[in-house]
């Protein structure tokens, strides 16, 4: 049963809905998007494959409070505006992310908003709220939990970074910071790329399709 929690929280935590790893500071990635692969990698995303990695941290001794830092690189099928507008409506995640139940936009501005999602797996519910902020000038967007409501879950935080990509495509960079407490570490590590990468294929054919 703790096993069957922890795969429902990560499958939240890993796309849209993400400690100062993500925030206004613009992710620079060099000018292509491609800065900080290997040459492995760009071949890989060339082939349309999403490439996902993570690192680990303990960020208290005592809580054994963890944080688990998620990078991917994907290829889009559509230019990197047409990308951003798609993923600008926060709350049309609704559509491609089967976790998420009902969503409900608390407020919206052209350059942030303020989300509230109720995810439901098997028999867990847990309710929180994002607040989004958008550059659309720089191609991005970063996200992290509203903190002054009663959130069911620990902390979220993250961003996208678009860059035009030959063939009217875009090459998007994605990254998210996740912190939870009381995971068995084997339990993190069954679910940790996997579940980032299932999301982020059901994005990427939201936005192809």
């Amino acid at each position: 049963m703790k096993a069957m929690k922890c795969k429902v929280l990560f499958a939240m935590f890993f796309v849209f809905l993400m400690v100062s790893y993500a925030g206004a500071t613009v992710h620079n990635f060099g000018n292509d998007g491609l800065q900080g692969l290997t040459d492995a990698q760009i071949k890989d995303i060339q082939a349309g494959k999403i490439v996902v990695s993570t690192s680990d941290s303990v960020l208290d001794e005592k809580t054994q409070a963890k944080s688990s830092l998620i990078t991917a690189a994907m290829i889009f099928d559509k230019p990197p505006e047409v990308v951003y507008d798609l993923l600008y409506r926060s709350e049309d995640q609704i559509k491609f992310l089967k976790e998420i139940k009902e969503v409900k936009v608390i407020n919206k501005t052209e350059t942030q908003n303020n989300i509230e999602f109720t995810t439901k797996a098997a028999v867990f519910t847990f309710v929180y709220r994002v607040i989004h902020n958008f550059d659309k000038n720089n191609l991005y967007m970063y996200w992290n939990i509203d903190r002054s409501f009663k959130n069911d879950l620990t902390d979220l935080r993250g961003f996208w970074k678009f860059y035009p990509y030959p063939g009217g495509k875009t090459l998007a960079r994605y990254g998210s910071d996740v912190s939870i407490k009381g995971v068995p570490t084997w339990v993190e590590n069954i679910f940790k790329a996997s579940g980032v990468k299932d999301a982020l294929k059901n994005v990427k054919k939201y936005i192809d399709t």
